[in-house]
């Protein structure tokens, strides 16, 4: 019976993945941001089920670290499709580079979006996308890096290591011109991959952590 589950279960993964992998891609599709992060964020629960409790307590090390791997290698896809090239979040390549899509101003553009909000001229969905949107885009970082490579359960070197990412990103971004370079988006990114990091840093969640890739 718990191997006819586990069956069921990679199949309907399997089958919720496909069908997100087309929606993506398919240029006839374009999807409302908030229903295309909620659908990818199903998917994600979807593999993180199967990771739990799909593998039996009884495999491989290994077996369980390549769940973790399936999953993060989703989250990338998902992460690079909202950043370059998904036209729901306005991307598209146009290779113009303007010194107004650069900010190095720390806080500006989170005091502009709160100012903006105050006067009433965007809504709070607008506000909450781009702040708390920031935020999360980041965040699982915080979890799959320590999780797969022992060396980053150091936070400097953590830090170190999305710092030096998310500025790469941001220059692609405006370079690329899908987007702006924005120092409020670093530290908003950096802020919410460091949040789950410490979370799974101080409570028990860091053993599962620390056994998905274990010394050896």
């Amino acid at each position: 019976m718990k191997t006819l589950i586990r069956m069921a279960a990679a199949v309907l993964t399997a089958a919720a993945l496909c069908l997100n992998l087309y929606i993506e891609l398919a240029p006839q599709y374009t999807v409302h941001p908030g229903i295309k992060l909620g659908f990818a964020a199903v998917i994600a629960a979807l593999l993180w089920l199967a990771f739990f409790f799909g593998v039996p307590k009884g495999a491989r090390a290994a077996r369980r670290r390549d769940y973790v791997m399936l999953l993060f290698w989703y989250y990338l896809w998902v992460l690079a499709n909202v950043l370059f090239f998904d036209n729901a979040f306005g991307r598209g390549f146009t290779g113009r580079v303007t010194l107004e899509a650069v900010n190095l101003e720390p806080l500006r553009t989170i005091r502009n979006y709160l100012l903006a909000y105050g006067y009433g001229n965007i809504s709070l969905y607008l506000v909450v996308l781009n702040l708390a949107g920031n935020l999360a885009a980041f965040a699982p970082m915080g979890f799959f890096l320590p999780a797969l490579f022992r060396w980053q359960r150091s936070v400097f070197f953590f830090a170190a290591t999305l710092t030096l990412g998310i500025t790469a990103v941001e220059v692609a971004q405006v370079y690329s011109g899908v987007g702006s370079c924005d120092v409020d988006d670093l530290i908003l990114n950096l802020a919410g991959a460091l949040i789950v990091f410490a979370v799974c840093r101080v409570t028990p969640l860091w053993r599962r952590v620390c056994a998905i890739t274990k010394r050896e």
